[in-house]
């Protein structure tokens, strides 16, 4: 029979903590894009129901409804990178304690994505305000 041979518990706490690292980073491009698409379905809605009551008056139904849609997209984002930084740190400080950590590859690209929809968000939201 051969001999078999244990698995080094050093990488395989690595493996776990980079499957952490790259699991709140899936995390995190997933909750930008659903609040992405709320910002998109609201400045979209917005341009289809304001074409569609073009010659009525007072109906401010479909701007309220493309702010608070936009609003409610950049909070979902700012909320899930404020999370996704929150548990990077724990995680970060539970594998190497006051070790330095070492650096992933596009570490921070999703939050760089995730800062990008925000800036298209508030300029969506700023452009809805002073349309019509």
């Amino acid at each position: 029979m051969s001999e078999q041979a244990l698995p080094d518990t050093a990488a395989n706490d690595h493996l776990r903590w980079v499957l952490t690292r790259l699991t709140l980073e899936r995390d995190l491009r997933e909750t930008t894009a659903r609040g992405f698409a709320l910002i998109a379905a609201a400045f979209g809605s917005f341009a289809i129901f304001d074409g569609l009551t073009e010659h009525r008056t007072g109906d401010d139904l479909p701007k309220a409804f493309s702010l608070v849609s936009t609003a409610v997209g950049v909070i979902v984002i700012a909320l899930a990178v404020t999370h996704f930084r929150k548990m990077i740190v724990w995680v970060d400080k539970d594998e190497f304690g006051a070790a330095t950590v070492p650096d992933l590859p596009d570490e921070q690209r999703p939050v760089y994505m995730a800062i990008g929809a925000v800036v298209i968000g508030i300029i969506s939201f700023v452009a809805l305000l002073v349309l019509r």
